[in-house]
């Protein structure tokens, strides 16, 4: 009966609990239903999302595809950006370059500005220098017309075409012609006809190479004037540098009545050849058959001739050589300078050539010779070495007592002709004595410790005078001599 009642209990507590369990049961099927209706709620709320979500998806595979196209757009641009990076650094590097640059242009052209400043200073005083020396050369050429106009020469100033531009009054006086009928007409009105076409290859050869130089010497020039006459000249040409081109300035000189004095004086010439001749021959016989005579006298009658007659005897001897000498050199001296002939030549060869002719001389004095540099001229090569011969021979001869002759030949350009000088250390000559030793048989030294003619330095004159050369002393008696002469580089 208690089991019975205690499974009564129990089971009505099971009961209890089923209806409590049955209770909860349809509340949570109620809760349930609810869940499902909720649950149809959100699956249709899913499915619309997962519409909605489908749809993103697309938009996104589109989004993806445009993002892939943009990346790619986004890559290109980048090196796009890259490469106009890198450009833009070059043109940085470039652009600090030109900064810089423009930056020294600027310094530059700071310092340009001031040196152009300071030239426009300097211009305005070479304005004002530039009018003062245009002042002083109108003033120069007004002084150059009255010196022109002063000289005693004839003088036409010709520019590169041959115009004449100039001239002063004595061109009018030797030609004939009025200034006005000159200037502006060519040179070509002065100048003989048969000339005349000649003339303008001379003047373009000239205007190439201008420089001072002579015209006619040596040869014959003619100049024409107004009435036709011809007139016979020497002419020199000076080159002058002006603003407008080379000018020349032509001297004339009219030597018509020279040379009727250098006709005359080959007159004399010749006459004096013939006595030359004379003299060579007709006055040497008479020598000879004295000296012979003479010879034969002292063979065949010494023996019976006492001291006094010996004396004499050798006096006359003396005198019948010395004479003979003089003959001899007379005819030599007029002889000099015929067959002369222009030779282009080393003067120091000539001078040692002669020294070699001399060793017998030298070596029995015991002089020294000192020879320095020599020129190489066009001059008359035999004539020449006669001159140095005749110089070195007298600088050893006139020699003072136990003392050894010390020579000196030097030479040195002066203007266009060349300078040679030949000293020693012997007697020296007076300066009264200066010009009369190159006269003809003049000897200042009469001893018989200085032989000589009077010759020697007469040749050397006349041998410089035909080189167109000039020769002179500079001397002190006791200490020596200096023999000086010029001598041009002669024309071929």
């Amino acid at each position: 009966m208690n089991e019975l009642i205690i499974v009564t209990k129990k089971l009505v507590f099971q009961n209890e609990e089923k209806a409590k369990r049955t209770a909860e049961l349809i509340i949570a099927n109620k809760e349930l239903a609810f869940q499902n209706e909720e649950k149809e709620k959100r699956a249709a709320e899913l499915i619309i999302a997962n519409k909605e979500l489908a749809f993103q998806n697309e938009e996104k595979g589109r989004r993806a595809a445009e993002l892939i196209i943009a990346n790619k757009e986004l890559a290109f641009q980048n090196e796009e950006k890259e490469k106009r990076a890198a450009e833009l650094i070059i043109a940085n590097k470039e652009l600090a370059f030109q900064n810089e640059e423009k930056e020294r242009r600027a310094a530059e052209l700071i310092v340009a500005n001031k040196e152009l400043v300071f030239q426009n200073e300097e211009k305005e005083k070479r304005a004002g220098e530039l009018i003062i020396a245009n002042m002083e050369l109108k003033k120069a050429e007004e002084q150059f017309r009255l010196v022109v106009e002063s000289v005693p020469n004839a003088i036409v100033l010709v520019d590169s075409e041959g115009f004449i531009i100039l001239i002063n009054n004595q061109v009018e006086k030797l030609f004939g012609y009025e200034r006005n009928e000159l200037i502006g007409n060519k040179l070509e009105i002065l100048i003989p006809e048969r000339l005349e076409a000649q003339h303008p290859g001379h003047r373009d050869v000239f205007f190439k190479n201008p420089k001072t130089r002579a015209m006619g010497a040596g040869r014959d020039l003619f100049a024409l004037k107004k009435n036709g006459a011809e007139v016979q000249v020497e002419i020199g040409l000076n080159p002058i540098e002006t603003a407008k081109g080379i000018i020349v300035l032509v001297s004339i000189i009219d030597i018509t009545e020279r040379k009727i004095q250098e006709a005359m004086l080959k007159k004399h010439n010749k006459e004096l050849e013939q006595f030359a001749y004379i003299a060579s021959h007709d006055l040497q016989e008479p020598l000879r058959t004295v000296s012979n005579y003479m010879r034969v006298f002292e063979e065949d009658y010494i023996a019976l001739l006492d001291d006094n007659a010996r004396k004499y005897l050798q006096s006359v001897n003396n005198a019948t050589k010395r004479m003979s000498m003089l003959i001899k050199s007379l005819l030599d001296f007029s002889r000099l300078g015929h067959n002369k002939k222009i030779t282009y030549a080393d003067c120091k060869k000539i001078i040692n050539n002669v020294i070699a002719d001399l060793q017998t001389l030298i070596k029995k004095t015991n002089a020294t010779i000192d020879v320095a540099e020599m020129p190489t001229l066009n001059v008359y090569k035999i004539e020449i070495g006669q001159l140095f011969q005749n110089l070195i021979t007298n600088a050893i001869k006139f020699q003072k007592k136990d003392t050894r002759a010390e020579i000196k030949i030097r030479s040195r350009k002066v203007d266009e002709k060349w300078l040679f000088s030949v000293s020693d250390n012997g007697i020296g000559i007076a300066p009264a004595h200066f010009q009369k030793v190159f006269d003809i048989f003049q000897r200042l030294q009469v001893s018989d410790a200085y032989q000589g003619n009077g010759i020697g330095l007469a040749n050397c004159k006349k041998i410089v005078e035909l080189h167109q050369g000039e020769i002179w002393i500079e001397s002190t008696l006791g200490e020596g001599s200096t023999f000086n002469f010029t001598i041009p580089n002669l024309s071929l």
